[in-house]
């Protein structure tokens, strides 16, 4: 087997037809316990740690069917609670069959929440094109860059989801679809231009900032032809913005 990075994924290849895809998201000092820094109910944190590691999976056209939870934390009851938010994270996926598995610590009392996710995907490559952005295309950013008590606050009027992931996939005018994390909006539009060989020119009107991080992928780059730019500002349900055009 062949294994190779693509941006913050690994593949590998099975055989002629088939790629596993792994990706990994991980939080520490979010919980509900003495010693966390962001104080949030352990579901919402499970939720939001692996919407990130899905939505970099769904994102390049991979079927997620393992999950695999490491928590730095007892079962009874915060890890039984993240769990909870794994499940909920799962809920907008068409095909359910996950599985979720994973350990906890069992052996000394935790007074700070730590956690990790792996996931696990497959790719059929005979009817699957490697998502590409193409010269001329221009770059958008959906949602909003936003971190810690902010993604809370927000109650899902900013921020990018997994389900309007799965929406934009279906659009056959989107070229490449790169949700942003901890390292920013520019980083990853430097890395789409990278991956792509091509260069980048940031546009001077851009009213979203580039440097913030977007924590557990509360936003992400969209790349279209500029002529379908009205088409999808109409249909999107949070804010929109071009941000920078590749050539």
């Amino acid at each position: 087997m062949k294994a190779r990075r693509f941006r913050d994924l690994t593949f590998v290849e099975i055989n002629d037809e088939q790629l596993l895809v792994i990706s990994c998201d991980s939080s520490g000092a979010i919980g509900s316990k003495e010693n966390d820094i962001v104080k949030v109910s352990p579901d919402i944190l499970g939720y939001f740690t692996t919407n990130v590691a899905l939505c970099e999976i769904l994102s390049v056209g991979g079927d997620p069917f393992v999950i695999v939870n490491t928590l730095s934390v007892e079962m009874n009851d915060t890890g039984s609670k993240i769990i909870e938010g794994i499940k909920r994270a799962i809920e907008p996926i068409p095909n359910k069959d996950i599985i979720i598995t994973g350990s906890t610590e069992e052996n000394f009392p935790v007074i700070q929440t730590g956690m990790g996710i792996t996931v696990i995907g497959i790719i059929n490559t005979k009817d699957w094109v490697m998502p590409m952005t193409k010269k001329g295309a221009i770059a958008l950013v959906v949602g909003v860059p936003k971190v810690g008590e902010e993604v809370i606050a927000d109650n899902g009027k900013e921020i990018f989801s997994l389900k309007l992931l799965l929406e934009l996939r279906e659009y056959h005018f989107i070229q490449e679809i790169l949700p942003v994390g901890s390292k920013g909006i520019l980083f990853e539009l430097k890395e789409m231009a990278k991956t792509n060989g091509l260069n980048l020119s940031v546009f001077n009107d851009v009213k979203i900032d580039l440097y913030k991080s977007a924590g557990p992928a509360t936003c992400a780059i969209v790349s279209i032809e500029e002529k379908y730019f009205d088409i999808l500002k109409d249909k999107c349900p949070i804010p929109i913005n071009k941000v920078a055009r590749f050539y």
